[in-house]
């Protein structure tokens, strides 16, 4: 995988295939870097007291007495998703801490995150009480986290073909800044591809962006498209079998226009790839 720079993984833990899966990217990781991981399982609290129902006068003893047992059967979850974590761990030697946190899971994974490399998570997150979450936590830690985010389909696959679209942009800038900096996959086969109808210009960005990755030791392979973003990432992704995403806020003004829809939610919602994140 090449020379890394990382110590402390923090992994989203919800019981779901995307979570297994999230575990088997995250242990890889751990073993090849020799990194810690931080295991963490959330309590949805405020899901369970917003999923009360209004009740008869009287009532609220009960109602009091039916949201502790919700409570208790959500930490046990909890403790049983973190149990079955830990002895993955155990079993394939990985360094790892087990933590679970009591409010909403985006906010609860932005504060741990403040003390970890990245975080790896599940494109679809089930951490919510009523779990009908879909991609919110995620957007979420996207729009107001800290660090980069490797979000995982509900399938592993090794990586080996990498595709770093770019734009130019600062946060697409600062994602490939985070990709090279972190050193996980700098030895895979890399392809840097931007969406320009101007040629020129496009060729142009590439070159500079390729002697950036020169300078680290990485020779990548350059591809210009014309169209519309996200079709021609997709379209490439498919005809060439890649491994892995790695992107930034492409084709949008905004921080904001970018994370709450477009170009970045398409690619989440329609790849059955790994996604590399930041902003």
């Amino acid at each position: 995988m090449g020379n890394s720079n990382f110590a402390k993984i923090l992994l989203g833990l919800d019981g779901s295939s995307y979570a297994q899966a999230a575990i088997e990217y995250t242990c890889q990781l751990a073993l090849g870097h020799n990194a810690i991981v931080t295991g963490v399982a959330i309590i949805d609290l405020p899901g369970i007291q917003s999923a009360s129902v209004p009740v008869p006068i009287g009532g609220a003893h009960y109602d009091a007495q039916r949201e502790d047992k919700i409570v208790e059967e959500t930490q046990a979850k909890a403790k049983a998703i973190l149990d079955d974590f830990e002895r993955i761990c155990q079993s394939r030697n990985v360094d790892a801490v087990l933590h679970a946190d009591t409010g909403r899971a985006f906010s609860e994974i932005i504060e741990e995150s403040k003390f970890h490399d990245f975080i790896v998570i599940g494109k679809r997150t089930f951490f919510g009480y009523s779990a009908h979450e879909s991609h919110g936590t995620l957007e979420q830690i996207l729009k107001h986290g800290l660090t980069p985010v490797l979000a995982v389909p509900d399938s592993v696959r090794k990586i080996e073909k990498v595709l770093i679209a770019y734009d130019h942009s600062v946060p697409a800038s600062k994602a490939v800044h985070m990709f090279l900096l972190l050193g996980i996959w700098n030895a895979c086969d890399i392809t840097l591809l931007t969406v320009n109808d101007n040629a020129e210009a496009a060729q142009a960005l590439l070159v500079n962006l390729s002697e950036f990755f020169e300078s680290y030791g990485i020779q990548p392979n350059l591809v210009t498209r014309s169209g519309h973003p996200d079709a021609e990432v997709k379209s490439y992704i498919e005809e060439n079998d890649t491994d892995l995403l790695v992107m930034g806020a492409y084709g949008r003004k905004s921080i904001r226009e970018f994370f709450v829809g477009s170009v970045t939610q398409h690619l989440i919602q329609e790849t059955e790839i790994p996604l590399f994140l930041f902003h």
